[in-house]
C-alpha cells in the first residue's frame, strides 16, 4: 500500500491528539504529506454574531495549536484547512477532493453524548470515505 497523503481531522480532544501522533508516525514511514482538517457545525450556528470570523478562527487556532506543535517538532510536512461545515460530511468530501490515501482519526471527539465506543462522525466517515480509514484508540 502506497501512502502519499494522509487526512487528519482534529477536534481538540485528547483522542485526536493520539490520532495526530499516529499520523505523524505514518507520514515519516511513508514520506507522506498530512492534511490537517478542523471543521465544526458549531460555526454555522454562530453566524448571527458580528465577530463570527474572529471567534471561529480563535477557536480553530486553540484546537490546532497542540497539533501544529507536534507536527513541527517531528518535522512533518503538513497543510491546514479550517472548514465551516459538518465534520461527517466534510471529511469524506476533503478526502475525495485531495485524493487522500488514508484518513487517520479518533474513535470519537469532544461530544460525550455522541456515542460511547465509536462516535457518530467516525461511524459516518467509515461508511462514506473514498479511502481506507485508520481509527486510533487511546494509548494505554
Amino acid at each position: 500500500m502506497e501512502i502519499k497523503k494522509i487526512l487528519l481531522p482534529v477536534d481538540g480532544s485528547d483522542y485526536s491528539l493520539n490520532a495526530a501522533a499516529e499520523a505523524i508516525y505514518l507520514s515519516k514511514e511513508f514520506s507522506a504529506e498530512i492534511i490537517l482538517l478542523y471543521c465544526s457545525e458549531t460555526f454555522q450556528n454562530l453566524k448571527q454574531f458580528k465577530d463570527f470570523s474572529k471567534e471561529s478562527l480563535e477557536i480553530a487556532n486553540q484546537v490546532l495549536a497542540p497539533v501544529r506543535e507536534m507536527m513541527e517538532e517531528a518535522g512533518a510536512h503538513y497543510l491546514e484547512h479550517v472548514i465551516d461545515s459538518s465534520p461527517s460530511e466534510e471529511i469524506p468530501r476533503m478526502a475525495e477532493r485531495e485524493k487522500v490515501d488514508l484518513i487517520v482519526m479518533a474513535p470519537r471527539g469532544t461530544n460525550p453524548l455522541a456515542s460511547i465506543l465509536l462516535g457518530s462522525v467516525t461511524t459516518r466517515v467509515l461508511k462514506q470515505a473514498p479511502c481506507n480509514v485508520l481509527v486510533v484508540h487511546a494509548r494505554s
